[in-house]
């Protein structure tokens, strides 16, 4: 017996199988039949809600920038953390939603066009976001430094670009980030 399910929802549980064989095998890896098989449903259900796998990857990366937007504004917006603490917290999500994205890794040599399009985005969200961590860091005197937006712009870009380079080490970015700011070393903890 065929099971009718709201059409978002159907679609959401696409998204989400779509995101976990992106992460396991990466995106070219994986086909419409993949997702499908994923999901528990036909290949032709799949592409009745994603009319091409261009669709459904751009559809599950636009989910997962929101996804990391909305948990990067609760790190920033987290009353139990101190200053150290949320720029420690945003380090480790990060490392830890990239790390753990193989597709977006992945995407930069299958796909430029839309990884620089992905990165962008994400580091506009980081910008917004820690920009206010940033301003509350000056108001504190955690951080001395003059032009702080356009360091921070800086610094976000530049880590964004070694990492798709290949450089993965968060004591590395810790120390960048420790040395660009002016804060004391050791002061990120990441893990």
């Amino acid at each position: 017996m065929r099971i009718s399910k709201d059409p978002e929802v159907r679609k959401q549980e696409i998204l989400d199988a779509a995101s976990r064989l992106f992460e396991k095998q990466g995106i070219e890896k994986t086909s419409m039949a993949d997702v499908a098989k994923e999901a528990d449903i036909t290949k032709g259900l799949v592409y009745y809600y994603f009319k091409s796998k261009e669709e459904l990857v751009d559809e599950a990366l636009k989910h997962f920038i929101l996804e990391s937007e909305l948990v990067l504004k609760n790190i920033v917006q987290n009353r139990n953390l101190d200053f150290f603490g949320k720029l420690s917290e945003i380090l480790k999500l990060y490392f830890l939603t990239i790390s753990k994205n193989l597709g977006i890794n992945t995407l930069a040599k299958s796909n430029p066009g839309v990884y620089e399009l992905v990165k962008r985005s994400l580091c506009k969200s980081a910008l917004d976001h820690t920009g206010v961590l940033v301003e509350e860091g000056v108001k504190s005197g955690f951080i001395n430094i003059s032009h702080p937006e356009y360091i921070l712009k800086i610094l976000i870009g530049g880590i964004a670009d070694l990492y798709s380079e290949g450089v993965r080490d968060p004591d590395v970015f810790a120390d960048i980030i420790e040395q660009t700011l002016h804060l004391p070393k050791d002061s990120l903890r990441i893990w």
